[in-house]
């Protein structure tokens, strides 16, 4: 009887102190609160780079299609008389076209956000706060 008396204080006394627990459960639902906020977060974000994508890629093909349109129709024009130079025109015309969309799309990438900055502001403030003043 008394080895089952010492047993159950010893597993008692393996437990933290109340405050100690209360102090990890308001951590661990501090933690849960900011990983929700970091899903939610991200998926704001992915649907917003979603729909940018759709409709970039839809303005760039309506806008190929469309140049590549005009390039056949002065190919043809030029046919006779300068159909080399009339090529080159729509070749030069799809290749500064490129480099153009590459540029935009390299400084679009450079100049955004991370996906969680706000989310690692927010622990951040947390952090501070914890620390006092």
């Amino acid at each position: 009887m008394s080895e089952g008396a010492a047993s159950a204080g010893a597993g008692s006394s393996d437990r933290p102190p109340p405050s100690l627990r209360g102090l990890l459960a308001a951590a661990l639902e501090a933690l849960r609160t900011r990983l929700e906020l970091a899903g939610v977060e991200l998926e704001i974000h992915l649907i917003g780079l979603a729909r940018t994508l759709i409709w970039a890629v839809t303005a760039i093909l309506c806008a190929l299609v469309a140049l590549a349109f005009g390039v056949v129709a002065l190919i043809a024009a030029l046919w006779d008389s300068h159909r080399v130079l009339g090529l080159l025109a729509g070749g030069l015309v799809f290749l500064l076209l490129g480099a153009l969309c590459a540029y935009i799309g390299a400084r679009i990438f450079h100049s955004s956000r991370g996906i969680l900055a706000a989310s690692v502001e927010q622990l951040d403030r947390d952090q501070r706060r914890a620390r006092g003043p």
